[in-house]
């Protein structure tokens, strides 16, 4: 890329101009507060993706004085190409043109301009000049319209006015911005100056790619959980035989604390993903996933109903059939993959709510080991996928503006059998289903061939996810 892209965020104090920033740049480092005037000095931060640096955002403080300084600029009697540089120069050491020397610095630098502001309160004098400040530059410009308090009474005035010193206004904000709306942002930024869309255009194929690239990773992640947790097994040697109940309830408690462990590294990595912080990503107080693993609430609100898990068994047991019908060359006439869709679904009917198995190993004469685990329905992995597809889409509605336990758009109705299986197709039930039998019966040869169905299925699914 020869120029990369440089856009000044500009607006009066505590409008949100650092919350855009944050927003765009996905960092969740970068200061925000509540009180006016935080920001005192001009920060470039720039995006990079694959090593390399496509686009840069400046935060720059609020503007001071803009009716002193658009009352000095309109007295200047030099070329008007000079205002902007003869401002800077005649002011640069003056205490009270501080923060305008600071957010014009980067326009006169050449940067183009996004301007803030809060339109859930009435326009003012003050609001005006800004706005002619800006549009005395040239510099391509857009408007972005923040309604902070969800007021809108103000809106049309505001568009009414920011139409006559701006190439384009748009409504963004940056708390609840997904990831389709930060590009259309930059789509619109791509049309404000036609010497600017091939680099833009380069800039969005860049984003969209790195997007998929990330939930391609995620759906590796998870497949690469599953694959671990879905054979997980704890064992120990059973010295007394009438101890058995108690040893097996210390493999219980062992195994679950593994698991619960290896779900949370998933999530972590799910949270670097997307460049958050999982030590400041925060799931709403009233979601479930707050809810632990094993806990009934869990159990009841994620996986598949009684009928789709016995469907998702069929499949599962009539896809192994199948299988069976191929080796043979079709000589078993469908019989296999009848019988075989019957007895998987008739299992998890009858055994869908028991959760662990523990059986006593031979380990030669007079000794014995206890093992418990795998889990043993295969609603466990429709309970797993529905907790990591929900956290996933927790993280990327997550705006890295958020400071805190703020407010998630809760877009989602948590209740019932509400998780996101219950909605995919029986083939989609089917594959995950098939998947889980293979898992626990240490059939690895099949498990790799369906992992990869498994993956694909999963990346489809997080892209229309990230679509919503």
């Amino acid at each position: 890329m020869k120029s990369m892209p440089v856009f000044a965020v500009i607006g009066h104090p505590n409008e949100g101009k650092s919350s855009v920033v944050a927003t765009l740049v996905e960092n969740d480092q970068i200061r925000i507060s509540p009180r006016p005037g935080e920001t005192v000095e001009s920060m470039t931060y720039p995006v990079s993706i694959d090593g390399q640096d496509v686009i840069a955002f400046v935060d720059t403080p609020g503007f001071q004085n803009p009716v002193q300084t658009l009352g000095w600029m309109r007295k200047f009697r030099g070329p008007e190409s000079e205002v902007f540089a003869a401002f800077l120069a005649e002011f640069r050491d003056d205490p009270g043109m501080a923060h305008e020397c600071e957010l014009l610095t980067p326009v006169r630098d050449g940067a183009g301009i996004i301007y803030v502001l809060d339109a859930s309160r009435p326009l003012r004098q003050v609001d005006k000049a800004e706005m002619e400040i800006l549009r005395l530059t040239g510099r391509p410009r857009m408007a972005i319209l923040n309604c902070k308090t969800g007021e809108e009474q103000f809106l049309e005035e505001w568009k009414t006015e920011l139409r006559k010193h701006f190439n384009m206004v748009r409504t963004f904000n940056a708390l609840r911005a997904t990831f389709a709306e930060r590009m259309r942002l930059l789509e619109s930024l791509r049309a404000l100056e036609q010497d600017w869309e091939d680099a833009l255009g380069l800039v969005v194929d860049a984003f969209v790619r790195d997007w998929q690239r990330r939930n391609a990773e995620c759906a590796a992640l998870v497949c690469d959980f599953l694959r671990r947790v879905l054979g997980m097994v704890e064992t120990a040697q059973l010295a007394d035989p009438e101890r058995r109940a108690e040893v097996e309830a210390r493999l219980v408690t062992r195994l679950e604390e593994r698991i619960r462990r290896e779900e949370e590294l998933l999530l972590e990595r799910v949270c670097q993903q997307f460049r958050h912080d999982s030590r400041s990503f925060v799931l709403p107080q009233q979601s479930v996933l707050r809810q632990d693993l094993f806990s009934r609430t869990t159990w009841t609100v994620f996986g598949l109903s009684k009928g789709k898990l016995v469907a998702a068994a069929v499949a599962a047991g009539g896809a192994a059939g199948v299988a069976l019908d191929l080796a043979t060359l079709g000589s078993s006439l469908g019989l296999f993959a009848a019988v075989g869709g019957a007895t998987a679904g008739l299992a998890a009917l009858l055994q869908g709510e028991r959760l662990v198995r523990g059986k006593v190993l031979g380990l030669g004469i007079g000794r014995r080991s206890v093992q418990v685990g795998p889990l043993d329905t295969v609603q466990w992995i429709f309970v797993l996928l529905d907790r990591f597809l929900l956290h996933y889409w927790y993280v990327i509605h997550w705006s890295h503006a958020w400071r805190g336990e703020d407010f998630v758009p809760a877009t989602i109705d948590e209740g019932g059998k509400q998780g996101f299986s219950s909605i995919w197709s029986r083939e989609a039930r089917g594959l995950c289903a098939e998947f889980f039998k293979v898992s626990t019966a240490g059939d690895d040869s099949r498990a790799m061939t369906l992992e990869m169905d498994l993956r694909r299925f999963l990346e489809e699914e997080l892209e229309r996810m990230s679509r919503l």
